[in-house]
Formats: structure tokens, sequence, C-alpha cells
């Protein structure tokens, strides 16, 4: 019985787990658009291998010659996503002016930071038991657990972003139709709760694998919104659409 529990999981496991895509976003702050942002997913041996590279588009690039690459390694279990490691690189007009990576599957409960030119000395930081993602990873554990938990309302995650390790904690409204370039679809609403000044509020489109459609976040004074151009998906023709 254990054995075929154990065949059933992995059966599901793999059903539910990601497939590789690339999808475009643009950027804007403040409702001025500032840049183009391209997010691919990779999965090798079990382990996934997510990155967004953003750059200054339009009038911003020719006020300011900006990058931002992230990249995200993790791997599903029984309780979803779990981060291994996390990178992020800045660079302006070409040079780099911000390098970090830390560790995420460190034992102990530790998230361990990994040196770079811009992070000098280890850090390290206490997590509690269970998975752990990053700011760029919690987006596909959000996916990932509206699809394999369909009756859950409430997620909570423990991301670490290379300053800390804090929890967040999600719920999922009822659906609603959003337009994208004239077209209407349907999508699921998820907004993070009291984050204070730090809010964010995501559409996940339920018929293509619950893939982030839009991303809204409040930092500060700021206000940041992603929003879908068009994305990929190799192994299905009938998938491959644009906005």
């Amino acid at each position: 019985m254990r054995f075929l529990l154990l065949i059933l999981f992995f059966y599901l496991n793999n059903a539910l787990a990601f497939k590789p895509h690339t999808a475009n976003y643009h950027l804007s702050i403040n409702g001025f658009k500032v840049a183009e942002e391209i997010r691919t997913l990779h999965e090798l041996d079990g382990q996934y291998f997510y990155t967004a590279n953003a750059k200054t588009s339009g009038l911003a690039a020719l006020v300011k010659d900006y990058s931002i690459a992230a990249s995200s390694v993790f791997s599903i279990n029984d309780k979803g996503v779990d981060g291994l490691n996390y990178q992020i690189m800045e660079q302006e007009n070409s040079k780099v002016s911000k390098n970090y990576a830390i560790d995420i599957a460190s034992k102990n409960n530790i998230v361990m930071s990994i040196l770079t030119k811009s992070q000098p000395k280890i850090t390290t930081w206490k997590s509690e038991d269970g998975n752990i993602v990053d700011p760029l990873s919690v987006f596909l554990a959000i996916s990932y657990d509206l699809k394999s938990k369909p009756n859950q309302n409430e997620f909570y995650y423990q991301v670490a972003n290379g300053k800390s390790v804090k929890q967040h904690h999600y719920k999922k409204t009822e659906n609603q139709a959003i337009k994208i370039d004239g077209q209407t679809f349907n999508a699921v609403r998820v907004d993070r709760m009291n984050s204070g000044n730090n809010k964010s509020q995501i559409y996940f489109l339920t018929k293509y694998r619950y893939l982030p459609v839009i991303i809204k976040q409040t930092k500060g004074d700021k206000q940041y919104l992603y929003k879908i151009k068009d994305f990929k998906i190799p192994e299905v023709e009938k998938l491959q659409v644009t906005f």
C-alpha cells in the first residue's frame, strides 16, 4: 500500500510540475514604462532554473542604461517549491553596481550568503522548518499551490532575499476577468496580506498553468507593474500565444 502511495505521489508531483516556458513582461514604475523583462524557466534532472532579465527600454534607456539579472534554482517536494539558491546582479552603464547570492539549501535551518565582489563577508539568517523560496521563485510557488491545492485560499511562505528571511502571507480571491491587449481572460487574483508598505497583487492565468500575467507591487512611494507581453511553452504548440 505504501509503495502504491509513493507511486501515486510521484505521478501527481510530476503531473503538476512546471513546464519550461519563456514570458516577456513590460515593467512600469509609477505609471511610466521603463523596462522589458524576460523570465525563463528550464528543468534539468529534477531541478528548476528560473531567470529574470530586465533592461531599460524606450525613453528610460536614454536616461540610464540599467539592467537587473536574477536567477533562482529550486526543486519540488511534497510541500511544493523548495529553494536551493538565489542570485541577483544589477548593472549601470555596463558596470556591476550590486551582486549578491544566497545558499537557501543550507543545513540546520540556516540561509547563508555566497561570497561575491559586492558581498565580501559571509552572513547567515535563521529560518523555520519547511520550504524556503526567494523573491523570484515565490511567484511560481504560488502558481504551483494554486494548481495543486485548489480548495486552499491562504498560503504562507518563507522568503529569503539576501537581507532577511521573512514570512509572507498570501490570500486568493475569486476569479476575475482581466483584459490584456483587448482580449479577456479568466484569472485568479492573489494578494499579499499584512505587509505594510510592501504590498503585492498578482493575477494568475487559470487557462495556462496559473502563469503570473500581472504583478502589481507597492514598495514605499513606488508602484511597480509587470504586465505580460507574450509567452511561449515550447512543448505545447497550441499554447504558443501572443497577447
